[in-house]
């Protein structure tokens, strides 16, 4: 289960879209939850150095769900960044400088809401990138059907609490990646 301080988190869903969806992906998700976010993403894009902290070569990493879900996740919630922060330039100049002093090293990547549209697009997103990889037509929609589901569902709330929320680590109990 998406812990709901976790359900508005790129981290939050790819443990639960890996966990329904591939579990036999896990141990690659717990290899990859140490990492930063930054990390993490140049792993499973392929564009880390030679030598791969989890064990394994990028050959492994490019059919997998996780690759897949997280990735395209990244992208999107990057997007929401990207417009935020146009926006709060756009409003005070000197508050963001004050804010970028100040950040943390990196905060949860925070997914945005979304609305029908955003959804349907994230969905055709994430079984062409699924497709691309090598992942089977029906199980690449099968995928994008829980993501979309998984986000469709998110508390809204959940959004102000990964706010205030740390990074939370996958665990062997119910609450594993």
């Amino acid at each position: 289960m998406i812990e709901p301080a976790d359900a508005a988190t790129v981290r939050g869903v790819v443990r639960a879209v890996v966990t329904e969806r591939a579990s036999h992906e896990l141990p690659l998700l717990e290899a990859l939850w140490p990492l930063d976010d930054e990390r993490a993403v140049r792993i499973l894009a392929g564009q880390g150095a030679r030598r791969e902290p989890l064990g394994f070569g990028l050959a492994e990493v490019t059919a997998l769900v996780t690759a897949v879900v997280w990735l395209v996740l990244d992208q999107a919630a990057r997007r929401a960044i990207d417009t935020a922060a146009d926006s709060a330039i756009e409003r005070s100049r000197s508050g963001l400088r004050r804010l970028l002093r100040r950040a943390p090293a990196e905060p949860p990547r925070l997914l945005p809401e979304w609305d029908r549209a955003e959804l349907a697009a994230l969905r055709v997103q994430i079984v062409d990138r699924a497709v691309e990889r090598g992942i089977d037509g029906s199980e690449a929609q099968a995928l994008a059907d829980a993501v979309v589901a998984h986000l469709a569902t998110a508390d809204p709330e959940a959004h102000e609490s990964a706010d205030h929320a740390g990074g939370t680590t996958p665990t062997a109990g119910g609450d594993a990646p």
